[in-house]
């Protein structure tokens, strides 16, 4: 196993609305938790077996901060009617560098520094093609793909990695020029690097298309109040 992938739908801890998806192969069903702490433990695990990791979070990890100022709060080139500075993407960002923030931390402290950090998704992330990687990308789970658990649009995000591992710049969604890196910003907190330029760096951003339907290992059953019209309401009104 020289890769795995993970996938984090983003909420609040306090009210049980952060989910975790851990996808090895597009012909084994996807593992799931809502479990933050069992996430670091399982990532460590496979981080001992030699396997690089592609870790994403669901959530605006990267702003515009344009030259100009009419330029000012204009959304990211591919988020459409999605802006990350619309009240839903707004609101969810703020929850995501914490946990991205502590989660990074909390595998630095369990790993050490066996993984090389990076959002670089135009190289080759896998162990097999040389020193072990943590590549950070951002999922963007939205309208259509939204499934009826937060456990079922993390595995939705980590599939859809898988399904276009190969072809990554062709899929890639959003963009924008003089881009602003939050989640280095939280990668230098927890220790991963002191490169100040990689401050100004995107990452990416992959956008699914349709949920993942099929069977998941340890997510718990959808409730009354799991819906997708329920979730946004959840996720503008999380306090971690």
């Amino acid at each position: 196993m020289d890769g795995v992938v993970y996938a984090c739908d983003i909420g609040s801890i306090k009210r049980d609305n952060f989910a975790w998806s851990r996808v090895v192969s597009l012909e084994t069903q996807p593992v799931a938790s809502r479990d933050i702490d069992r996430l670091l433990d399982r990532i460590a695990v496979d981080v001992r077996s030699g396997a690089s990791i592609a870790l994403g979070f669901e959530a605006p990890l990267f702003i515009p901060v344009p030259l100009h100022s009419d330029d000012l709060n204009a959304g990211r080139t591919g988020e459409a009617n999605r802006s990350m500075f619309a009240p839903t993407g707004a609101c969810v960002t703020t929850p995501a560098i914490h946990e991205a923030a502590w989660i990074l931390r909390g595998l630095r402290d369990r790993t050490g520094t066996t993984l090389d950090f990076t959002v670089d998704w135009r190289q080759p992330w896998r162990s097999s093609s040389g020193a072990a990687r943590l590549l950070v990308w951002e999922a963007f789970v939205s309208s259509s793909a939204h499934g009826d658990t937060h456990e079922r649009d993390a595995a939705t995000a980590a599939r859809y990695f898988l399904e276009h591992e190969h072809h990554l710049a062709n899929v890639n969604a959003v963009t924008c020029e003089q881009p602003f890196s939050l989640i280095h910003c939280a990668a230098m907190f927890a220790g991963w690097s002191d490169n100040v330029g990689g401050l100004h760096d995107d990452c990416l951003v992959l956008r699914a298309q349709v949920p993942y339907d099929g069977p998941i290992d340890g997510a718990r059953q959808s409730t009354g109040n799991d819906n997708p019209d329920s979730r946004i309401r959840r996720k503008c009104s999380a306090r971690v």
